[in-house]
C-alpha cells in the first residue's frame, strides 16, 4: 500500500462499515413499524437506514438497489450485518434473504421516516446514540482533560447552519385580488396561460428563502452539531435539524444544542459556532448548560452606548464598549482603572494629552469560575489580572446580560478571538462547514434530491448515519475504542 492512501478508507470499507454499525441498527431498532393487514416486510426498519446511508455513499437509491443485487455483494453486506448483531448482543432480527429493492424503501420512507412521527424518533434516540459514540473515543468524557479557564477539545462541540437548493426551480405565481379583498397566489399554466390553483409540474412547497452573507437563497435549512477527535477518521455527528423558518438558524440551533446536552452533560466545556450566535444566544448557552462559548465577533456597527474613538496602540481607532470602573485599595488610597471591551477582549482605558481614551494596558485573562444559582441557571465570572504601579489586583467581571439587555455578553467574551485558546480551538468549525460540503457532493449538483424539508432532513441524518458508522468501524479495526460501542472519522 502507497504511502498516499494508507489509512485512507474505500467503497467497500464504507459498505461494511453501514452493514456493521451497532449505533446505525440500534437506531433503527427503535422505528417500530405496525402491520395490520398485508404481507409482512421482508426486512427490519434498520435495513431501510442502511439502505438511506448507502444511497448518500452512491449518491442514488437507484444505485444502491442495483449494487446490492450483485448476489455476492448482498451475500457479503448480510454477513457483515448478522456478524454485528451476534457480536454485540443485539435483540434484532436479521436481514432477509434477498436484497432490499428501491420501492421497498420509498414505502418507508414515506410511510414511515419522514413522518413527523419518523422524525421524531430520529430526533430523539441520535444524539444519546451518538452521545454514546463519541464517549467510546474519548470524547466528550465528564472526567476527561482541560477545564472551563482553557478548555480541551475532546470536550468542544461546534455547529454550523446551511442551506440546501432544489432540484426543482419554484414555480412562477401571480397574485390574485379577491372579491373579499384577500390576495391569493395563481399559477400560469406554462401551456395555456390558464391560472391554476396548483403548479401544474413538480415543486418543493417548503421552500422558504433564506438570507446569508451571499446573498438571498431560495431552500432547506438545516443545522448540524458535531465533536471530533485527534486522529483521522474521528468526527462524530451529534445531532442534525432543520431550521424551521428564514432568520431562525440560532433559536434552531439553540433547540439542538439543548438535546446535545442533556446526554453529554459535563462532557461539554465549549460551544464553537459562526456569527449566528450573539450576545442573547451566548448568554443563554452559557446559563441554561453552563458551556463557553467561541462565536465570530460581528462586523456591523457597535451596540448602543459603545465608544466610537477610542486609540489603540498602533494609533488605530477601535470601537469598544464600556464595563465601569474597577476599585481597589491602596496604602495611599482608593484607586480606579477604566475598564472597557475592544473586539470581545477586556482593556484598560485612560485619557491622553488631548483628553482622547486610549488603550493603556491589556489584562491578562485570568480564571473563569462557575457556579449554579438556585434557580438551576448557571453564574460565570472571568477573572482579569490588572497591573497597577500601587500594586496589582485580579478584577472579576460578569459576562451576563441583563433582561432586554444582551449588549454585555456581544462584547465580553469569556474566550476572545484572539486569546490562546480560541486560537487553538475556533478552527474546529471548519470542519462543520466541511460535513456540509461533503453532504451535497452526494447529491444531485449540489441540490437536494427529495421533495420537501423532512425528506431533505432525512437525507443529513442518512449522511450523519454513514459518518458515524465510518468513524466507529474505523475505530473499532485500529483499536481506538475505549468501552462500549466503537468508533472513529468523518
Amino acid at each position: 500500500m502507497t504511502a498516499r492512501i494508507a489509512g485512507r478508507i474505500g467503497t467497500i470499507d464504507r459498505l461494511g462499515a453501514v452493514m456493521a454499525s451497532p449505533t446505525l441498527i440500534r437506531l433503527g431498532a427503535e422505528l417500530a413499524v405496525e402491520h395490520r393487514v398485508g404481507r409482512r416486510p421482508v426486512h427490519p426498519p434498520y435495513v431501510m437506514l442502511q439502505f438511506a446511508a448507502l444511497a448518500r455513499l452512491a449518491r442514488s437509491a437507484v444505485r444502491v438497489e442495483l449494487d446490492l443485487s450483485n448476489a455476492a455483494t448482498w451475500t457479503y453486506a448480510r454477513s457483515v450485518t448478522i456478524d454485528a448483531i451476534r457480536n454485540h448482543g443485539l435483540d434484532v432480527a436479521p436481514p432477509g434473504a434477498v436484497p432490499p429493492t428501491w420501492e421497498q424503501w420509498r414505502w418507508f420512507r414515506d410511510r414511515t421516516l419522514s413522518t413527523d412521527d419518523g422524525l421524531g424518533v430520529l430526533g430523539r434516540e441520535f444524539p444519546p446514540l451518538a452521545v454514546e459514540l463519541a464517549r467510546s473515543i474519548g470524547q466528550l468524557a465528564s472526567n476527561g482533560p482541560g477545564s472551563l479557564t482553557h478548555p480541551d477539545a475532546s470536550r468542544t462541540v461546534y455547529g454550523d447552519g446551511t442551506i440546501v437548493r432544489p432540484i426543482y426551480q419554484p414555480p412562477q405565481a401571480v397574485r390574485v385580488h379577491e372579491a373579499d379583498g384577500s390576495v391569493t397566489p395563481r399559477y400560469p399554466d406554462p401551456r395555456t396561460g390558464r391560472l391554476l390553483d396548483h403548479p401544474a409540474g413538480r415543486f418543493d412547497p417548503d421552500l422558504a428563502e433564506h438570507h446569508g452573507h451571499l446573498g438571498p437563497v431560495l431552500g432547506h435549512g438545516y443545522v448540524a452539531f458535531h465533536t471530533r477527535g485527534a486522529a483521522t477518521y474521528q468526527r462524530v455527528v451529534l445531532g442534525v435539524d432543520h431550521i424551521d423558518a428564514p432568520g431562525q438558524e440560532a433559536a434552531c440551533s439553540l433547540r439542538l444544542l439543548a438535546d446535545v446536552a442533556r446526554h453529554a452533560r459535563d462532557g461539554i466545556q465549549l460551544v464553537v459556532y459562526d456569527g449566528a450566535f450573539r450576545g442573547v444566544h451566548i448568554d443563554e448557552v452559557m446559563r441554561r448548560h453552563g458551556y463557553l462559548v467561541i462565536s465570530k465577533m460581528p462586523t456591523s456597527d457597535g451596540p448602543d452606548h459603545a465608544l466610537q474613538a477610542v486609540r489603540l496602540g498602533n494609533g488605530r481607532m477601535a470601537k469598544s464598549y464600556p464595563l465601569g470602573l474597577a476599585n481597589h485599595d491602596t496604602p495611599t488610597g482608593a484607586c480606579s482603572h477604566v475598564l472597557a471591551t475592544i473586539n470581545g477582549r477586556v482593556v484598560e482605558l485612560d485619557l491622553d494629552e488631548g483628553g482622547d481614551p486610549v488603550v493603556v494596558a491589556t489584562p491578562r485573562r485570568g480564571p473563569i469560575k462557575r457556579s449554579r444559582r438556585s434557580d438551576g441557571r448557571f453564574h460565570f465570572n472571568l477573572g482579569y489580572d490588572v497591573q497597577c504601579p500601587a500594586g496589582d489586583f485580579t478584577v472579576w467581571l460578569s459576562p451576563h446580560g441583563t433582561a432586554g439587555n444582551s449588549a454585555r455578553p456581544e462584547n465580553l467574551r469569556a474566550v476572545p478571538d484572539d486569546d490562546a485558546d480560541s486560537l487553538r480551538l475556533r478552527g474546529l468549525r471548519s470542519d462543520a462547514e466541511s460535513f456540509h460540503a461533503n453532504l451535497k457532493r452526494t447529491l444531485l449538483v449540489d441540490r437536494a434530491m427529495s421533495l420537501g424539508w423532512r425528506r431533505g432532513l432525512l437525507d443529513i441524518y442518512a449522511f450523519a448515519l454513514l459518518n458515524n458508522a465510518i468513524t466507529e468501524s474505523v475505530a473499532a479495526r485500529g483499536g481506538t475504542s475505549t468501552r462500549g460501542i466503537r468508533q472513529g472519522r468523518r
